[in-house]
C-alpha cells in the first residue's frame, strides 16, 4: 500500500517537473519571439527612416534638376533672343549697304565706306556662326584635334600679330611678358591653342578702356606646369560672375550681351577645348581692377630633358625671323621631284617653288600617270595630290607601296584633319603638306628628302624671281575668278552639291597660296557642310564665300 502511494507521489512530482519545464520552454520561446519582434521592428523603423531620407534626397535632386532644366531652358531662350538680335544687326547693315551700292542715284555714302561696313559686319556674323558651330561639334563629340609639338614663341607671335594692332587702335598697351626660362614647345593643337588665347585677349580688350593687356608666360619647373595668362586692367568681376563664365549660353552679366555683343559661348568653348587637350583654365579677378585668365598646360618630360628658352629676344625676334624665312628662304637642293597635280594653277605654283631650289621636276596630272612614272623613273621625291581624276592620290600611293616602291611620298592636300592624315599614312605616305601651300613647310620637307648643296654648288633662283612668278599666278587667279564664281553660282542654284564641293575644294587649296587667304578660310566650312549633308548651312556659307570672292575682285580693280 505504501509502495503504491510512493509511486503516486513520484509520478505527481514528475508531472509537475514536466509542466514546469514546458512552462519555462514556452516562456523562453515567448521571450525569443518578443526579441525577434523587437529587432524586426527596429530594423523596419530604420528602413523607414532610410527610405524617408532617400525619398527626400531624390526629391531634392529632382527639384534641383528641374530648376537647372528650367534655368537652362531660360538661358537658351535668352540666348536665342540675343542671337536673333546679334544676327539681325549685322545682316541689316549688310543688306542695307548693299542696297545703297546698287542704287546708282545714291551719292550720300562712299563706295569704300559701304564695302568696309559690309566686310566688318560679315566678319562679325561669321564669328557668331563659328561659335555656334563649334558648340554643336563639341556637344556632338565631333570636334577633332591635331595634337602636336607647338612652338611657344611662334604661337604667341601669331596671337600678338592679331591682337596687338587692335589693342593699339583702342589706345591700350599690349605686351608678351615671358618669365624665363620657359619651354620651347607645348603639346596641343596649334589652331585651338591660339583660339583660346585669342578669346582671352578679345575679352580683355573688350572690357578694358584704359591701361594695358599683357600675355604672361610662366613655367613651374618642379611641377612641369606652364601657364599662358592674359592679364588686363579692365572692369574685373565678382566671384558670382566668375562662377557663371563657363556656362553655355551665359555671360558674366545679363547686360553684357546688350552692351558688348557676342554669343556667350566663347569661354565655354575654350573650357571644352582645354579639357580635350588635357589642360585647365584658371580665372582670378577683382572688381574694378582687372582680370587674369590662365591656360594651364602640363609639360611632358622630366625637367632636364625639356628644351628651354632663356633668351627674351626669342619672343621679340620671332615674327621678323618667321616672316623672313617665310618670304625669303629658298634652299639649294639637288634631286628629281615628281609632282602629281591636276590643277593647272597649282602645277604652276608648286612647279615654280620646286624649280626655285634647283631640283629637277616632272609633272603629271592624275594618279595613274603618277604610278607609272614613279615606277619607271628615278625620282628622289614624289609630291602626290590627293584628289585627282582617273586615280586619286591615296589609291596611287597604295599601288606604289604594294609594287615595292620605297621612295618618299608627300601628300599634298587641303584636307589636313587628324583622321585624314592618318589615312594618308596608312596608305603609305611619308608625310603631308597642306594646301594652301606653305612655302616654308614645303621647302623643309624637300630639304629632308633631297640632297642639300653647299653654298656655291648651286645658286637657287632669287627671291625676287619667285615673287614674280607668284604675282603672275595671283593675276591669273584673279582673271579666272569671275568664271569660278559663275560656275559655283550655277552649281549652288541647281543644288549640284557634288560639283560644288569639288569647286570649293579646288578654290580652298589654291586661293591662300596666291594671296587670297580669306577665300580659303571661308571655303573650308562650305566643303565640310556639304560633306556632312548640311545643305542649308552649306548654302549660307557658300553665299558668304561668293560675296567675299566678288569683293576680292572689286578691291583689285
Amino acid at each position: 500500500m505504501n509502495m503504491n502511494n510512493d509511486q503516486a507521489v513520484f509520478d505527481a512530482e514528475a508531472m509537475l517537473d514536466a509542466e514546469r519545464s514546458a512552462r519555462r520552454a514556452a516562456e523562453a520561446d515567448a521571450m525569443r519571439l518578443r526579441k525577434e519582434l523587437f529587432d524586426t521592428n527596429v530594423e523596419l523603423q530604420t528602413l523607414i527612416v532610410g527610405l524617408d531620407t532617400a525619398v527626400a534626397e531624390r526629391t531634392a535632386e529632382m527639384l534641383a534638376a528641374r530648376d537647372q532644366a528650367i534655368a537652362a531652358d531660360r538661358a537658351k531662350s535668352a540666348f536665342l533672343a540675343n542671337m536673333s538680335h546679334e544676327i539681325r544687326t549685322p545682316l541689316t547693315s549688310i543688306i542695307g549697304f548693299a542696297e545703297l551700292l546698287l542704287d546708282r542715284r545714291n551719292t550720300a555714302i562712299g563706295r569704300g565706306e559701304a564695302l568696309n561696313t559690309i566686310l566688318r559686319n560679315g566678319r562679325h556674323l561669321l564669328d557668331l556662326i563659328s561659335d555656334i558651330l563649334d558648340l554643336s561639334k563639341i556637344e556632338a563629340d565631333g570636334l577633332e584635334l591635331e595634337v602636336q609639338d607647338v612652338s611657344l614663341a611662334e604661337l604667341l607671335d601669331e596671337v600678338e600679330s592679331m591682337m596687338g594692332p587692335r589693342a593699339r587702335e583702342k589706345g591700350l598697351q599690349f605686351h608678351v611678358v615671358p618669365h624665363l626660362p620657359v619651354p620651347c614647345c607645348v603639346r596641343g593643337d596649334m589652331v585651338r591653342l591660339k583660339q583660346i588665347i585669342v578669346n582671352f585677349c578679345s575679352n580683355a580688350l573688350k572690357f578694358t578702356e584704359t591701361g594695358a593687356v599683357e600675355i604672361e608666360v610662366l613655367y613651374d619647373v618642379p611641377g612641369r606646369r606652364l601657364e599662358i595668362a592674359v592679364v588686363d586692367s579692365g572692369i574685373g568681376m565678382t566671384a558670382d560672375e566668375i562662377d557663371r563664365l563657363f556656362r553655355p549660353f551665359a555671360q558674366a552679366d545679363v547686360s553684357t550681351t546688350r552692351r558688348f555683343g557676342g554669343t556667350g559661348l566663347g569661354l565655354y568653348i575654350c573650357k571644352q577645348l582645354a579639357e580635350r587637350m588635357g589642360a585647365t583654365i584658371e580665372v582670378r579677378a577683382v572688381p574694378g581692377e582687372g582680370s587674369r585668365f590662365a591656360l594651364c598646360l602640363s609639360v611632358e618630360g622630366d625637367p632636364p630633358d625639356v628644351p628651354l628658352i632663356d633668351d627674351p629676344g626669342v619672343f621679340t625676334r620671332s615674327r621678323d625671323a618667321h616672316a623672313a624665312e617665310q618670304d625669303g628662304w629658298i634652299p639649294s637642293l639637288q634631286g628629281h621631284v615628281l609632282l602629281a597635280e591636276d590643277g593647272l594653277h597649282n602645277q604652276r605654283l608648286i612647279g615654280a617653288l620646286v624649280e626655285a631650289t634647283g631640283a629637277q621636276l616632272t609633272i603629271v596630272d592624275d594618279g595613274e600617270k603618277a604610278f607609272e612614272e614613279a615606277l619607271g623613273g628615278d625620282f628622289d621625291l614624289v609630291l602626290m595630290d590627293i584628289q585627282m581624276p582617273v586615280m586619286d592620290g591615296v589609291a596611287a600611293t597604295e599601288l606604289l607601296r604594294a609594287s615595292g616602291y620605297s621612295g618618299p611620298i608627300v601628300a599634298l592636300t587641303a584636307n589636313v584633319m587628324r583622321s585624314d592624315l592618318e589615312r594618308y599614312r596608312r596608305a603609305g605616305c611619308t608625310d603631308a603638306a597642306g594646301k594652301p601651300i606653305d612655302r616654308r613647310r614645303l621647302y623643309s620637307l624637300m630639304a629632308r628628302h633631297l640632297k642639300t648643296l653647299a653654298d656655291g654648288d648651286h645658286a637657287p633662283q632669287t627671291h625676287d624671281k619667285t615673287t614674280a612668278v607668284l604675282q603672275r599666278l595671283a593675276a591669273e587667279f584673279r582673271a579666272d575668278l569671275p568664271g569660278v564664281i559663275d560656275s559655283m553660282e550655277k552649281a549652288l542654284a541647281g543644288q549640284q552639291w557634288a560639283v560644288l564641293r569639288g569647286q570649293v575644294h579646288a578654290l580652298k587649296g589654291l586661293a591662300g597660296s596666291v594671296g587670297f587667304p580669306q577665300l580659303t578660310r571661308l571655303a573650308q566650312p562650305v566643303e565640310a557642310a556639304i560633306a556632312a549633308d548640311c545643305f542649308d548651312e552649306a548654302q549660307l556659307r557658300c553665299a558668304m564665300l561668293l560675296d567675299a570672292a566678288r569683293q576680292s575682285l572689286e578691291n583689285t580693280e
